[in-house]
């Protein structure tokens, strides 16, 4: 039977290097499992520590974790060593504790160390009770520090960097796509997606230039997914990574692509309508020019504001393609012809999904709304509290639109009545 980790076994912290290959990352260049020097380098452990670690991995709460409760290694780290390097263990899994043990060891001990410092030179300012609490935060945080010199983790069993990238995303999967803790959709599906395009240059020797069955086929089994849903993941992960590279010169000054907005790219990948709109093929790896342009112009060209009403956009939200695709769906059986007037073929033409929205409504508000809406109260009020743990996830997308739609109705009413 073939085994994918070994033994526990304890190791120095300061030999735990974090994974530079480590999709959260989104470095430029990562140096892949076979460059010895790439994988330890100082410099680049240095810059995942005090730059790349803290945007990537939000290490804030788990830090706050650690001061207030202590070092509770309930979940080991998983570790790999390099066969050329017999002292060095690079983290495949546990990153982000490993980057919080070296907050609260260097930062958050520094930092209160020199504020009893402080407090203890100005002995006069501060009350005893203050230094005392200050102190005995100190040695709390120095017993980490004690606690978490050496580390227990357990190596992948893997003797070569062949066997690694075998074994490695099958182990990555069960811990993180199909497990209780994960990565985010983005990082999720990017990792899927480094995985596809491995498989595919090793099947076929070289770039992927189409989403081949077969190879979607290992990277679901490895990742105990449907076919369906994989497949759906890695184009959703292809078509943002490309629109974000060839986008992201062109946003409004102080504008930067966030996490969130993969959840755009996620809707797409999801709806035929839309895909049909904008003529993507079931085969693309990355979007048609044009449709790229008709997004970004519709959702990225003007300044996001801090809320929906301060979007002046086409769509102020993702889940716009969404009501887009609704709207379809009402003409259809109505019709009437709301979607229809985002026209891809004339983008500077279409008006703010504020505007149609505000319409649909009217027109649906015609339509009995007080059976409609206790029909509506009727099935929220048959949701189970585990149908929201099991299914929480897709639902608050939903149940944040029905809170936007009760507040526009509500506007509406009491526009009427002023």
């Amino acid at each position: 039977m073939e085994t994918y980790l070994r033994r526990e076994i304890s190791v120095p912290i300061e030999k735990l290097y974090p994974d530079p290959n480590n999709p959260r990352l989104a470095m430029d260049e990562s140096p892949g499992y076979q460059n010895v020097a790439g994988l330890f380098d100082e410099t680049t452990r240095k810059r995942i520590f005090e730059e790349l670690g803290d945007s990537a991995y939000d290490v804030d709460g788990l830090v706050e974790a650690v001061v207030g409760q202590g070092w509770m290694p309930i979940d080991r780290i998983i570790v790999w060593q390099h066969p050329d390097d017999q002292e060095r263990y690079v983290v495949v899994e546990g990153n982000r504790r490993r980057l919080a043990l070296e907050r609260v060891r260097g930062a958050e001990l520094d930092k209160a160390r020199k504020k009893l410092a402080r407090m203890q030179g100005k002995s006069t300012t501060y009350p005893a009770q203050q230094v005392e609490q200050q102190q005995e935060l100190v040695t709390h945080l120095e017993a980490i520090m004690a606690d978490t010199n050496t580390l227990a983790v357990v190596p992948i069993n893997a003797a070569t960097v062949e066997e690694l990238e075998h074994k490695l995303p099958r182990v990555l999967a069960v811990r993180h796509i199909t497990g209780a803790k994960e990565w985010g959709n983005y990082a999720e599906d990017l990792w899927l997606l480094n995985r596809f395009h491995q498989l595919y240059d090793d099947k076929h020797g070289g770039p992927a230039s189409f989403w081949d069955p077969g190879t979607i086929q290992q990277v679901a089994e490895e990742a105990s997914l449907s076919e369906v849903k994989a497949k759906r993941q890695l184009k959703a992960a292809s078509w943002f990574s490309h629109f974000r590279a060839e986008w992201e010169e062109s946003l409004p000054a102080d504008e930067e692509f966030k996490k969130t907005d993969y959840y755009l790219f996620e809707n797409i990948s999801r709806k035929p309508t839309v895909r049909q709109w904008l003529n993507i093929d079931d085969n693309a790896l990355t979007l048609p020019p044009e449709a790229e342009k008709v997004l970004f112009e519709w959702v990225f060209a003007k300044p996001r504001g801090k809320t929906a009403d301060d979007n002046e956009n086409v769509f102020y939200r993702h889940e716009n393609v969404l009501l887009w695709d609704q709207m379809k769906r009402y003409d259809d059986d109505n019709g009437t012809a709301f979607a229809a007037r985002f026209d891809v073929e004339n983008p500077d033409d279409a008006p703010t999904m504020h505007e149609v929205e505000a319409e649909w409504l009217m027109h649906k508000a015609r339509k009995k709304p007080h059976a409609l809406l206790d029909d509506l109260l009727r099935r929220l009020g048959d949701i189970t509290a585990d149908t929201l743990a099991t299914e929480g996830r897709v639902l608050r997308k939903q149940l944040e639109q029905v809170a936007d739609y009760a507040s526009k109705y509500i506007k509406m009413i009491d526009a009427a009545e002023a």
